[in-house]
């Protein structure tokens, strides 16, 4: 199950460090410091959001396959969209004159997604630890 939840981590893993980058580029264009702290604030609460979306499908389980969780955020239809939709948005900015709006929002869908499927993939043990989920396998 590794050959395929390894190439599909690491793939999630290079949009994570590709949405870092453009968080820095947003710092970069000397935004305000109140724009700044309002996209990284609801790429974070995104995050958060998305992780809850996707752990309340496991939530009266009382046991799981393995890599049930992995595999639904790793292959989840929304997280791809969400990621496929930013950066087409990324892609046909105007750098000459874009906007604030369409760069941060095309952030925060990179962002939001691709940190919300690394970090559940890292909380999935807690997760089955607090609820009291079985692992079978």
């Amino acid at each position: 199950m590794g050959l395929i939840l390894g190439p599909a981590v690491l793939a999630w893993f290079a949009v994570f460090i590709y949405s870092l980058r453009l968080g820095y580029v947003l710092i970069y264009k000397n935004m305000s410091a109140l724009t700044t702290v309002t996209t990284f604030a609801i790429g974070i609460i995104g995050l958060l959001a998305f992780m809850t979306y996707g752990y309340r499908h496991f939530v009266n389980n009382t046991s799981v396959w393995a890599f049930e969780i992995p595999s639904y955020f790793l292959f989840s239809k929304i997280a791809f969209i969400g990621v496929l939709s930013g950066f087409l948005l990324n892609y046909y900015i105007n750098p000459e004159n874009s906007s604030e709006f369409l760069s941060c929002l095309a952030f925060v869908l990179i962002f939001m997604f691709s940190a919300g499927v690394l970090a559940s993939l890292g909380g999935h043990e807690a997760f089955l630890k607090e609820f009291d989920i079985k692992t079978t396998y």
